[in-house]
């Protein structure tokens, strides 16, 4: 106990900085790539969706006259960019039937591509592909 007057020292553990948490360590993957705690990873740029949506219609062998990008096209599914959003409908006779309007690029394109290859499926132009 210190005496009136003396300012009492602490202990030499109490002086030992504490040891950081596990959570504070950077973990053996961070050491090896690199990667800093609390800031984004350097990521690939994202593909442009008409790209993504290009690549699965050649993948699933659905014909170029079966859908529009941009522009209206009777017989065609089309995809229009508008106002706040983008419009999927079916183009016959200069008429537009069955739009769907969707806010994000992304669901409008995936929605077109369900459209065309539930429609393929339909009529045997796709086929699953077994085994």
């Amino acid at each position: 106990m210190p005496q009136p007057g003396q300012v009492s020292q602490p202990s030499q553990q109490a002086q030992a900085a504490p040891a950081p948490s596990p959570a504070a360590q950077p973990s053996a993957l961070s050491k090896l790539t690199g990667a800093v705690r609390g800031r984004r990873a350097a990521r690939k740029p994202r593909l442009a969706m008409s790209a993504v949506f290009a690549d699965l219609v050649d993948m699933a062998a659905i014909p170029r006259s079966a859908y529009a990008v941009d522009e209206e096209v009777t017989g065609a599914m089309c995809l229009f960019k508008t106002d706040g959003g983008y419009e999927v409908f079916s183009c016959a006779e200069d008429a537009r039937h069955e739009v769907r309007f969707f806010e994000e690029e992304e669901a409008a394109y995936f929605y077109l591509f369900g459209v065309l290859a539930a429609e393929a499926l339909r009529n045997s132009r796709l086929t699953p592909r077994r085994g």
